[in-house]
């Protein structure tokens, strides 16, 4: 069986693709069959001027005869040149819309430069469909054509601004096509000799870049031609590799399709070339649902990536250990004095813990071991010890704005606002954020924001089951790689969705 792209040639092309390191080659089988002149016209020539040969529908051969009997090498430029015009004034914007369109797919991707050995101009329309600014360019391969300084020259392309190299020559510009038998010796000649017809960002391309040949078929001239200067640029290449998507040949039975592509691989084996067979269509739709996805997973991991970096940097402790370094520290604080009603403490830590576990980058949290019933001394050395960047309080809160610690005998101790505020002042080089999911906090929290950047407080009385669930939702979301704020949001949002009343009461404070 013909050989199809692998999942490893996929991930190698989207790669390429995505670091502008892919360079596309259109060939003829890029157009669909009702803008397509090649096979058409060589047939009606081949009946009009009796061309004696059998192979009617080549096109290069049979201009070629067409030339000499005319007596006008420029007869079936001009000709040629017409039916494009007419069958291109069809093509609308929509064309490139449909998803099987190779030319809007390769549009879509963020490439600098596009190669076409056609004589159309679909690229260069796909691409503006997109909003983009393409810059036109023709080899200048004959002595029409050496007259005019190349537009591309000096010209950097972008994804924004790529470059369209017409190798092959542009139909409004009849002299510029590569298009009879002597055509193709000529153009040959001509680039083995002058290697300065390729502007130096196409050679840059040939050399520089994973090379994508589409719609060619082994028997095209273009496609024979373009092989041989392909094998004197990538001999001195960088070593990428290199896909060629054939059509399938209609004139080769399917018994012999193995042999051929084992002619194809021998044949590129030096040049890197990887040889599939694809029908353009289909290929276009893959590449198009491919590359969405992957781009997709790679805006996502990027962000991921930005948040780590982000994380790190907001939440980075001087003097930490080597280990610890990629790591945000969240410590737990909880007290539930024996003379005051008894709250869930430990299934909010489990609650945190688990969606720690589960997190996206759970890797980048280390949840520090709880400190449980604490007294007003505890508080100090743990902030101490774990140097945390993330302080959870849960416990009982006052009216006054106090917070219930323990005291030796485990009941009721309560610290007022401007004490704790004392304390953290101490810490406002490393502590971060502090949570306060504790009836009345916001009167705490404001005292705490004086020197703690993001504060989180509960502006009245909040049940265990609203406390619970907008730790279930900070978490979350800080886990996902979401910021203090958004957090702050998704345990409001949790409260909500579990049917609670009191998804107002947590009040963020934070210094802007």
């Amino acid at each position: 069986m013909p050989k199809m792209l692998g999942e490893k040639d996929w991930d190698l092309l989207l790669r390429r693709i995505k670091n502008g390191k892919c360079t596309p080659f259109l060939g003829s089988g890029t157009c669909s069959e009702n803008i397509s002149v090649s096979s058409q016209i060589a047939n009606e020539w081949a009946e009009e001027y009796d061309y004696p040969m059998e192979d009617s529908d080549d096109l290069t051969r049979v201009a070629q005869f067409v030339a000499v009997t005319e007596e006008d090498e420029m007869f079936p430029r001009d000709e040629i040149c017409n039916e494009i015009t007419k069958l291109s004034e069809e093509v609308t914007p929509t064309y490139f819309e449909t998803p099987d369109e190779i030319h809007g797919v390769l549009a879509d991707l963020p490439l600098p430069v596009y190669i076409t050995t056609t004589y159309d101009d679909l690229m260069v329309r796909a691409l503006k469909s997109r909003n983009k600014e393409p810059i036109q360019e023709i080899c200048r391969w004959n002595e029409y054509l050496v007259q005019r300084k190349p537009t591309s020259s000096d010209f950097d392309p972008t994804p924004e601004k790529p470059l369209v190299f017409h190798l092959h020559g542009y139909y409004k510009k009849p002299e510029s096509l590569v298009l009879t038998e002597d055509d193709y010796l000529d153009f040959l000649v001509a680039i083995s000799m002058e290697q300065n017809l390729l502007p130096p960002r196409i050679q840059e391309a040939f050399t520089g870049t994973s090379l994508l040949l589409l719609g060619y078929k082994i028997t095209d001239w273009d496609f024979r031609v373009l092989s041989r200067i392909l094998a004197g640029y990538l001999g001195r290449s960088i070593g990428r590799k290199h896909i060629s998507v054939q059509l399938v040949p209609g004139n080769v039975p399917d018994t012999q399709r193995e042999n051929v592509q084992k002619y194809l691989d021998r044949y590129f084996e030096n040049l890197r070339i990887q040889v599939y067979w694809h029908d353009c269509h289909e290929f276009a739709a893959e590449l198009k649902t491919r590359w969405e996805a992957f781009n997709r997973a790679t805006i996502k991991k990027e962000a991921d990536t930005a948040n780590i970096d982000r994380l790190k940097k907001e939440y980075k402790r001087p003097g930490q250990a080597k280990e610890e370094a990629d790591k945000v520290s969240i410590l737990f604080l909880a007290a539930d004095p024996t003379d005051a009603s008894r709250l869930r403490l430990g299934e909010e830590f489990r609650e945190i813990k688990e969606k720690l576990k589960l997190a996206r980058l759970r890797d980048n949290f280390m949840l520090e071991l709880p400190q449980l019933s604490v007294r007003p001394s505890d508080i100090s050395q743990a902030l101490l010890d774990a140097r945390p960047q993330i302080v959870h309080f849960s416990g009982h809160g006052t009216p006054t704005g106090a917070l219930c610690f323990e005291d030796l005998a485990g009941k009721t101790h309560p610290i007022e606002p401007d004490a704790l505020a004392a304390l953290f002042e101490q810490f406002s080089g490393q502590v971060n954020c502090v949570i306060l999911n504790a009836c009345y906090a916001e009167i705490q929290a404001k005292a705490i924001a004086k020197h703690i950047k993001y504060v989180i407080g509960m502006n009245q009385a909040i049940g265990d089951e609203a406390a619970i669930a907008f730790a279930i939702g900070f978490y979350q979301a800080l886990g996902g790689g979401r910021n203090i704020e958004d957090a702050y949001r998704f345990g409001c949002v949790q409260i909500q969705l579990h049917g609670i009343p009191g998804h107002l009461t947590p009040v963020l404070i934070y210094q802007g």
